[in-house]
């Protein structure tokens, strides 16, 4: 077996998942943790975030720290940023194990509504939106698997 040389690791990343109890784990990633629910929940006074929600807790705060970051490295002026994301199950009910469900448990879609707050004008911060789509790695990952719906509003 071939030898690996520190540019694979450092573009490598490592958690490690541990069962905490009844549909929970820790996730620990170097000195951080936190901890998961169930794939999906349905009950609104579930304790635990699923890992639906944090998948698109993930995509949003990407979209967000993208185009802020992007933004200060080209010298624009972003006051504040902030996503609304939703997801959708093909079939809810195929990930529930309902006997006689026709579709599948995966992602469908997700709708990214992306709010920034800036006195620069639509046409100077849509390149950036462009860009961090380009370079999103969960966009760019998930896209050709999920239908993405993604939207951007520019405000004074």
């Amino acid at each position: 077996m071939a030898s690996k040389s520190n540019t694979d690791e450092a573009t490598r990343w490592s958690v490690r998942v541990s069962q905490t109890g009844k549909d929970t784990a820790n996730v620990f990633v170097r000195k951080h943790q936190f901890t998961v629910g169930a794939a999906a929940q349905f009950d609104e006074e579930s304790r635990q975030v699923s890992g639906l929600e944090y998948v698109l807790g993930v995509v949003g705060a990407e979209l967000v720290n993208g185009i802020t970051s992007l933004a200060r490295a080209r010298r624009v002026e972003i006051d504040h940023a902030e996503a609304v994301i939703q997801g959708e199950l093909n079939d809810p009910l195929a990930y529930l194990g309902v006997v006689g469900a026709t579709g599948h448990a995966g992602i469908e879609r997700i709708t990214a509504k992306v709010y920034l707050s800036s006195l620069e004008d639509e046409a100077t911060i849509r390149p950036l939106w462009d860009e961090i789509l380009e370079r999103s790695p969960l966009v760019r990952t998930l896209r050709p698997a999920i239908r993405f719906e993604l939207n951007l509003k520019v405000s004074p």
